[in-house]
């Protein structure tokens, strides 16, 4: 198995990263403060559920022992900064959904999700072997769109008015990557 920290860009060298099957130990207080952070969430569902330390204990155990479901957390320096998931590997017709979360805002803009998005489509492809991914993004989430555009993945559709985020109607972007 390749160690994915080396894969990481050039820029974050100076940073001890880590990408890794988050385990209910690694949930912390700081953790939770992300999910109730409202610029944090506004792009997310997130937004419009309850969190504890309990309740994400137990949503990572039950992604642990969920067949389809890879939660991974994403540690620079030892310290949980984000979330990445792959969901659907069980699917028949080998594709998963993709899903991140930088919770620490001073890591954004800084190429952080584009290398964390990068080690996963190497994994899906080499480890998971899987055919696809794909990623539904609010309109307004113009560093996702981002991220995921510098992944080489493509937009396949727009569903109108598909979200009720922030009070307000935005369409969803739906985007694919064949592997």
């Amino acid at each position: 198995m390749i160690d994915l920290s080396i894969i990481f860009l050039k820029k974050f060298i100076k940073f001890r990263m880590e990408l890794r099957i988050l385990k209910p130990d690694d949930i912390t207080q700081s953790y939770v403060d992300w999910m109730e952070d409202k610029e944090v969430i506004r792009y997310s569902e997130n937004q419009y559920r309850n969190f504890s330390i309990d309740s994400q204990k137990k949503y990572v155990t039950h992604c642990l022992y969920e067949k389809d479901i890879d939660l991974y957390g994403i540690f620079i320096n030892s310290k949980h900064v984000g979330n990445i998931c792959l969901k659907g590997l069980t699917s028949k017709h080998k594709r998963a959904e993709v899903t991140y979360l930088i919770g620490v805002k001073n890591l954004w803009g800084k190429g952080l999700g584009y290398e964390v998005l990068a080690n996963i489509i190497y994994k899906a492809k080499k480890e998971y072997k899987l055919k696809k991914l794909y990623a539904g993004v609010a309109s307004e989430n113009i560093a996702s769109k981002k991220v995921l555009e510098k992944n080489k993945f493509k937009l396949e559709g727009i569903r109108k008015d598909h979200l009720f985020l922030n009070n307000v109607f935005m369409d969803q972007l739906d985007f694919g990557l064949i592997l």
